[in-house]
């Protein structure tokens, strides 16, 4: 069992373009869709060990004085 879900984002651990997860197949994959350079949209599928979450961080900005 892997612990993405559907619409979940990730990238791979190796780096590149952020991707939105379509499905979780057999436990060990996942199937992910993402936009290339060009703007073109493109899917593939990835094992689930190549991949992470993407966690964005929220930006505070300082207290002026």
């Amino acid at each position: 069992m892997t612990d993405f879900s559907e619409g979940d984002v990730v990238r791979l651990n190796s780096g590149g373009p952020k991707m939105t997860v379509l499905q979780t197949k057999s436990g060990e994959q996942i199937k992910c869709q993402w936009f290339d350079r060009n703007g073109k949209i493109q899917t593939g599928d990835f094992g689930v060990i190549m991949v992470s979450k993407f966690i964005t961080r929220e930006y505070t900005a300082p207290e002026s004085d």
